[in-house]
């Protein structure tokens, strides 16, 4: 659900902007000037002549954040005095609220007539650095000893921040005592959770509406470098089994959350559930048939290959 009061950073494209500054600005790459007009131009804020393109969300915010690090300028105090002297537009946009709306960039533009007394303080990015690649088939050993395999099917990368990017996790049926080999995922399915209770005899709402176990998992922000650090060691204790070449993907899934990569709890549920429901086995996807040809073709060369020695 997005965001939307009447707060100068009160809604999404308000936040958007605030956003994409502030990442330049804390990388501390380039100049100033520059953040500016890299700014403006992604969001389409001025003209072929530099002239602002009213959208007053995006102004408020590029002003609130310029004032901030002691930028602002007198075309973008213009602007802002501009929007709020275009009260018609206000009202129509805001309606029941547009009082309120009015006040707050009333305020706004008193506030930045003066200088804050510090400067935006930069803040330092503990990127964590996730070291799986797609097609990594991820092992994971629960606390009753069982191995299971997770793979990774995509990473959307469309965050700004790459603790923000989203690792598509797919959970294979692989579920047993002994460490699985890259023949036993072949073999395996996507894991599609429909059992009826689970382990603790509560009931589930899967039997009613199954779900293919892909979901999408991130890193999250990390405080520091010790938080980072943490983490990393963590996430290369798991063990890459090995990498498939993905010809194609099932649904990937629309639920999110933090990095997770043990869900021996959905697949003891389903296995018990199994036992004594058989008919709820779901094998609608296999693996192979995510796997690209050639990946398949090699293995079998590699595995029928004949030495002959002279």
């Amino acid at each position: 659900m997005g965001t939307w009061n009447t707060e100068i950073l009160g809604n999404d494209s308000a936040m958007d902007v605030y956003a994409f500054f502030e990442k330049l600005y804390n990388k501390q790459s380039i100049p100033i000037d520059q953040i500016k007009q890299k700014t403006l131009a992604e969001f389409g804020l001025v003209n072929e002549k530099n002239e602002p393109i009213y959208g007053n969300h995006e102004w408020l915010a590029y002003a609130y954040i310029c004032w901030e690090c002691k930028v602002i300028d007198n075309n973008t105090l213009q602007t802002v005095a501009n929007i709020l002297n275009d009260k018609d537009n206000i009202k129509e946009e805001w309606e029941g609220l547009a009082f309120e709306r009015i006040n707050k960039i009333e305020q706004f533009y008193a506030k930045i007539q003066t200088p804050p007394k510090r400067k935006k303080q930069i803040k330092k990015e503990h990127i964590v650095n996730v070291p799986f690649q797609v097609g990594d088939c991820i092992l994971s050993k629960s606390k009753n000893g069982k191995y299971s395999v997770v793979i990774l099917l995509d990473i959307d990368k469309k965050k700004n921040t790459e603790n923000m990017w989203t690792y598509y996790l797919g959970t294979t049926r692989v579920f047993q005592d002994t460490k699985p080999t890259k023949e036993d995922i072949l073999n395996s399915h996507f894991l599609v959770l429909n059992y009826g209770e689970n382990l603790e005899g509560k009931k589930a709402r899967w039997i009613e509406k199954p779900d293919l176990w892909i979901q999408g998992r991130f890193i999250g922000t990390v405080k520091n470098e010790k938080e980072k650090t943490e983490k990393e060691i963590k996430l290369n204790e798991y063990e890459i089994l090995t990498n498939l070449k993905l010809e194609t993907l099932p649904e990937l899934g629309k639920s999110f959350g933090r990095m997770h990569l043990d869900n021996s709890f959905q697949l003891e549920s389903q296995t018990n559930w199994e036992k004594n429901n058989p008919s709820s086995i779901d094998l609608s996807y296999p693996i192979k048939s995510y796997v690209s040809y050639p990946n398949l073709q090699s293995e079998t060369k590699k595995k029928n290959k004949w030495q002959f020695w002279k």
